[in-house]
């Protein structure tokens, strides 16, 4: 006799919830690989490095692309190479960041290299502060708070740091502290940042920066930009508002088209669009001057065209990238996309 198999509700249950599960990962799987085809669509025009959370801008030829973001190479710095918002200014009483949203000549602060352990910072009427790279130890390790209450672990850069950025931002003697990140751990966003994890299936811990607000990078499309400034009446802004690391640019690339790449190429560097910038009143301080744009520019006019579709209706310029392959890219290199 040929022996047969009683199939029961709950034995084809179980087979059509494998068979979805099945599914559901390859399709993830699909999604997480790098793709063999790329469509270029112009060159990176311009590379940017921020060594201090809301502080100046320092261009860049060449970069090395790092898991957490930009870090300047030997060919650049030999001394020391600083790294993407790896230093943060916080307060002495209840360890929060402190940015140019609320202190907007924060944006007026230069760091450079001084030597192979000291970085350099200046600003209009301070005498340069020389910062030694701090090493953890028992008396330096604190925890700050950042957006939505992210903790975050900081090595503290000692009383001589809190002393000049507390003159310079509050014109006092105390207040203020300058907090430095290693590199040594990852962010965990899934107790503060849930809703955003629901909504971008591609953002992940892996996608986070430094001190940065989210991602370890972020892009901007040139012609976005001129796009913007077309709808302004009595205003004018550049990449800069924006603060981003990449700015590309090219003679077919449409305004907001930026916002359609899943994967982008340069250089030796791969990279995951995880989501698209949402923007906020920094964009209304001019990078160069410190002023505040009395109108609310550019921030009133892409609230009255270009908001998120995400969780947050927030206006929306450039897009937030995870580094998935690291490397090298200069200026110039071709932009490789795929969409």
């Amino acid at each position: 006799m040929i022996p047969y198999q009683v199939v029961t509700g709950t034995t084809v249950l179980v087979g059509v919830a494998t068979a979805v599960a099945l599914v559901y990962l390859y399709q993830k799987k699909k999604k997480e690989i790098i793709p063999w085809s790329w469509e270029e669509v112009g060159t990176l025009k311009q590379l940017y490095l921020y060594p201090l959370k809301s502080g100046h801008r320092v261009e860049l030829i060449k970069a090395e692309c790092t898991e957490f973001g930009l870090k300047q190479t030997e060919d650049d710095e030999k001394l020391l190479q600083m790294r993407d918002r790896g230093l943060v200014v916080y307060t002495e009483k209840d360890k929060e960041f402190r940015s140019a949203r609320t202190y907007p000549k924060m944006v007026l602060i230069d760091v450079g290299v001084h030597d192979e352990n000291h970085l350099a910072v200046d600003a209009a009427t301070m005498r340069t502060l020389y910062v030694e790279i701090p090493t953890k130890n028992e008396g330096n390790e604190i925890t700050i708070t950042l957006h939505k209450g992210e903790k975050l672990q900081a090595i503290d850069c000692g009383d001589e740091a809190a002393l000049w950025f507390s003159r310079y931002i509050l014109e006092k003697d105390t207040g203020l502290r300058l907090g430095y990140h290693d590199g040594s751990y990852r962010r965990d966003l899934t107790k503060t940042h849930k809703t955003l994890l629901d909504f971008y299936k591609n953002l992940t811990n892996d996608s986070t920066g430094l001190y940065s607000d989210l991602t370890s990078t972020n892009l901007i499309n040139q012609a976005s930009v001129n796009d913007l400034n077309t709808k302004l009446t009595n205003s004018n802004v550049t990449v800069n508002n924006f603060r981003p690391n990449f700015v590309v640019d090219g003679p077919s690339i449409q305004p907001y088209e930026e916002e359609t790449w899943q994967w982008v190429k340069i250089g030796d560097v791969v990279l995951r669009n995880v989501k698209e910038c949402t923007r906020c009143i920094m964009t209304t301080i001019d990078p160069d001057s410190g002023a505040k744009n009395s109108e609310r520019e550019p921030l009133e006019t892409l609230e009255t065209y270009h908001i998120s579709n995400g969780p947050f209706p927030l206006p929306v310029m450039g897009i937030g990238l995870e580094v998935r392959k690291t490397g090298f890219v200069s200026v110039g290199d071709k932009v490789l996309v795929s969409k």
